[in-house]
């Protein structure tokens, strides 16, 4: 029974059991199951020997082990490299490869929040102007995530000679929020946090990707949201509701939480792991997400 998992310490609420059991039934894989299983930081070397002997099809990892993965793998498909950071590894050659077999490490968040902007803020083409200052709030894993996803969409906006404003990341630590504009494309900036809260209320796009939200705390500017704005809160849950509530409030043209990037990064790690084209819109009916108007696409592992 090919069974792959969800890693991470401490592991009390995750929903991507519920998002890969519905891909696996969606494509009529039988008898593949998927597990939620806390693990310790010392415990992720001999959880990782078990996808490499085959007694797990794959892991997705979480906090604490996205980083302390890289060292334990033989091999990384971008932009797990750039990012320096795993969230998915799986066994060269499959479920079925014989034993031992070499293990690879991707980051799929990077395709989920590229998801989110493109499809649920309506990013890409000529729907959006591409007028107006973009915003990064965060300096974490997910922050430098979202920061390629926005080189990757203003690249792509640029090649249909389409308009993108460059990315201004705003952190309380001033060097991190520069290591994560690094990755954001050409012209992308920083704001000192002291000014983030003129700077939620300028933005013509925002990105929340600071942990202040996933426990119910406001972020900086909140109130003064742009009517017109595009709002992409990527935490999700009840707590995390706080901007999303206050963007339609604000008359915002689009706002939304983490729940469309989390269902997106695990299509494409549910690729990677089973080597199937994973049913995006099982999966968002399987936690009740609602997916856009527009046609969605396969998402792929970026």
């Amino acid at each position: 029974m090919p069974t792959a998992a969800v890693l991470g310490w401490p592991l009390e609420h995750t929903r991507s059991p519920e998002l890969h059991q519905a891909a696996y039934r969606a494509a009529k894989l039988a008898g593949w199951r998927y597990l939620a299983r806390p693990t310790r930081p010392e415990e992720l070397p001999a959880v990782l020997d078990e996808v490499r002997a085959g007694a797990l099809a794959g892991v997705n990892l979480t906090t604490p082990h996205k980083r302390a993965a890289v060292a334990l793998l033989d091999e990384l498909e971008p932009p797990a490299g750039e990012l320096g950071a795993v969230n998915t590894v799986w066994r060269q050659g499959g479920a079925a490869a014989p034993a031992p077999a070499r293990l690879l490490g991707g980051n799929t968040d990077v395709a989920g929040a590229l998801w989110a902007m493109e499809r649920q803020l309506g990013l890409a083409g000529p729907g959006w102007d591409g007028d107006g200052p973009a915003l990064l709030l965060g300096t974490g894993g997910v922050a430098l995530a979202a920061a390629l996803a926005w080189a990757r969409l203003a690249e792509g906006r640029r090649r249909q000679g389409l308009a993108a404003p460059p990315l201004a990341v705003a952190g309380r630590d001033g060097g991190r929020a520069a290591a994560v504009a690094a990755h954001a494309g050409p012209g992308a900036s920083t704001v000192a946090w002291e000014r983030a809260g003129d700077a939620v209320a300028e933005a013509a796009v925002l990105v929340q990707a600071t942990t202040l939200t996933a426990g119910g705390a406001p972020v900086p500017g909140q109130d003064r949201l742009r009517r017109g704005a595009r709002v992409l809160e990527l935490n999700y849950g009840p707590s995390a509701q706080g901007l999303v509530l206050a963007a339609r409030r604000a008359g915002v043209a689009a706002a939304a939480d983490g729940l469309g990037m989390l269902c997106a990064q695990a299509a494409a790690a549910v690729t990677l792991i089973a080597g199937i084209q994973a049913d995006l819109a099982a999966m968002a009916t399987a936690v009740g997400l609602e997916l856009p108007a527009q046609p969605v696409g396969r998402v792929a592992p970026a």
